[in-house]
């Protein structure tokens, strides 16, 4: 498969992903997605996708508190 944004090949993977989805970031353990070796965009499969999103709407995941580094950015 090509990347949509750099046109280069992406490679199989599995590990962790983040999502945002209507402004709610999820953390996807234990994934498989391909990601291009290039730029570092990463796809997920249209059955994995649908799967994710069955178990958002069903609320089938647990919610941890996870610390995270937050930078602070400039305008301009």
């Amino acid at each position: 498969m090509k990347c949509a944004a750099c046109h280069n090949e992406m490679v199989k993977k599995g590990g962790e992903i983040d999502l945002r989805i209507n402004g709610k970031l999820y953390l996807v353990r234990n994934v498989f997605y391909e990601e291009c070796q290039a730029c570092g965009e990463r796809v997920l499969s249209p059955e994995v996708s649908k799967g994710l999103f069955e178990k958002i709407k069903k609320e089938d995941f647990v919610e941890e508190i996870i610390k995270i580094p937050v930078l602070e950015g400039t305008y301009g």
